[in-house]
């Protein structure tokens, strides 16, 4: 999937709070150079002598709203360098000293306010906003640029094409991408770089130290089995739009040169570092979006994780008694565009249950890949009167430790399952494109009949269905139709 960039003015609230948080204090130490730091402590309540001075702190709150609207502050903000930071910075603080002036001014109050007090109050702003600026720009900078906070985008251009693209494209001292490999498409190419295949193995060949991963023969496989989140294409023709069919197909987000102008579906306009783009992707996203669904994430995992403490209090023993061993079970997963996690259940099979999995396989319920089963007997009481492991997965609560998953990042409340490696490593092209999204606890197949649906092909055409279709009201409707799945013990297993 593919985040929209958001409105300019609406970007960056961190900066717009922390610029009226420092303008504030910038008006409190103007108060306390005029009065003394004594009388500073008036501005906590309202009386007579700091009733006006009230109002003005006021006052500054409406303007910085008018200028944070209006000024365009925020646009670019990352990418400015310090003399244009501080001359943005310096005009904030004019634009907030006329502001004041004028309020003055039509209240016919200005006799009433300090003159130092307004006039010094810009002037310790100016340092103030410009050195925080300096620094938390120093920071995010850091946090951005880190290899696992950014994309990975596989680049796909002829070979005398990469030099300048690189250039290009690292050109900036912030990126939310960051180039894992290339893709050569040019037959001069294949002379000028050894490409390693499978007759040529002793290396992968780099141009600009980003290793040249192969051609168009062999690029599908390689995002197929690497995680590729967005692919950079500078092509055209009927070639490149089935490139990019087939990478959308596998869920990865495909930005078109804008030189490479091709029919593409779902298209919109883009900068990625600078260079100009026709973005293709299943669904487009926004920022507010994903921090809402973040934020209702951290808030469910939350409740969860402290309600799985809870039960492993409770199940702990009974665990123990039925077949000593591990409480919960760990299992490495496949999730967002091939990324490898963890995840975390409690054990509702016998210890041996992974090693006698290959015998099971000829029941099989699901015609694809994934495995399910009626009657597993490898299920922690499997025959007796009350199986612990049979009890925990029908009212779910053998899924409730992904609580921690959750919080922690690696899934979602609601999403598409995760695969285990070893169905991941099965997948075909468009199998791979249920993986867009991040993983989650529940999802529209799980409410769609959960073991009732035998057939993969329609977990993934289900899957996709969410992911194109993907609101936060639609997040909303999966999760009241989980609860009563689950309350309903349907389609269990």
């Amino acid at each position: 999937m593919h985040q929209k960039k958001q409105k300019t003015w609406t970007k960056h609230f961190d900066f717009m709070f922390l610029d009226f948080l420092f303008i504030e204090i910038s008006f409190i130490l103007s108060y306390i150079f005029r009065f003394g730091l004594g009388q500073a402590y008036g501005l906590v309540r309202i009386n007579s002598a700091t009733e006006p001075y009230h109002y003005m702190m006021l006052t500054i709150l409406v303007l910085h709203l008018a200028i944070m609207v209006f000024a365009n502050q925020y646009s670019g903000i990352l990418k400015r360098n310090s003399a244009s930071e501080f001359k943005n910075v310096l005009q904030y603080n004019i634009y907030m000293l006329v502001g004041i002036v004028l309020v003055l001014f039509m209240r016919k109050s200005s006799e009433t306010y300090s003159r130092i007090v307004v006039f010094l109050c810009p002037i310790i702003g100016v340092f103030l906003i410009f050195i925080y600026r300096y620094f938390y720009k120093i920071y995010l900078r850091r946090v951005v640029n880190r290899p696992e906070n950014q994309s990975c985008m596989l680049l796909v251009a002829p070979y005398h094409k990469i030099g300048k693209v690189l250039r290009e494209f690292n050109n900036r001292q912030i990126s939310t991408s960051r180039i894992v490999g290339i893709i050569l498409v040019d037959d001069e190419a294949l002379d000028e770089a050894a490409v390693t295949t499978e007759e040529n193995a002793e290396s992968i060949n780099e141009i600009s130290g980003i290793p040249v991963v192969g051609t168009l023969e062999t690029m599908f496989d390689y995002a197929s089995e690497n995680v590729v989140d967005e692919v950079l294409l500078y092509m055209d023709g009927e070639e490149a739009e089935n490139a990019v069919n087939t990478f959308m197909t596998m869920g990865i987000v495909v930005h078109v040169s804008i030189r490479n102008l091709i029919q593409v579906p779902n298209a919109t306009i883009n900068r990625i570092n600078g260079i100009p783009v026709i973005t293709a992707s299943v669904n487009n996203v926004t920022t507010r979006q994903l921090v809402i669904k973040r934020l209702i994430d951290i808030f469910f995992g939350l409740i969860g994780s402290i309600v799985t403490v809870l039960l492993t209090i409770i199940i702990a023993p009974m665990m123990m008694i039925a077949d000593p061993g591990p409480i919960f079970f760990r299992q490495e997963r496949v999730g967002k565009n091939g990324r490898i996690f963890k995840i975390w259940k409690f054990r509702t099979m016998y210890t041996d249950a992974e090693a006698r999995k290959a015998e099971l396989m000829a029941q099989n319920k699901m015609d694809g890949l994934m495995f399910k089963m009626d009657d597993d007997p490898r299920i922690i009481g499997y025959g007796k009167k009350f199986s612990l492991g049979k009890f925990l997965r029908e009212t779910s609560l053998d899924e409730m430790p992904q609580s921690f998953n959750i919080l922690a990042g690696s899934m979602s409340v609601v999403g598409t399952r995760p695969p285990t490696k070893n169905e991941y490593e099965q997948y075909q092209y468009h199998h791979r494109g249920r993986l867009a999204m991040m993983p989650g606890l529940t999802g529209m197949w799980q409410v769609s009949g959960r073991s009732d649906i035998t057939d993969f092909e329609e977990v993934v055409a289900l899957d996709k269905q969410y992911i194109e279709n993907f609101s936060l009201l639609l997040d909303f409707e999966i999760m009241l139709k989980t609860f009563k799945v689950v309350l309903g013990k349907e389609g269990s297993v």
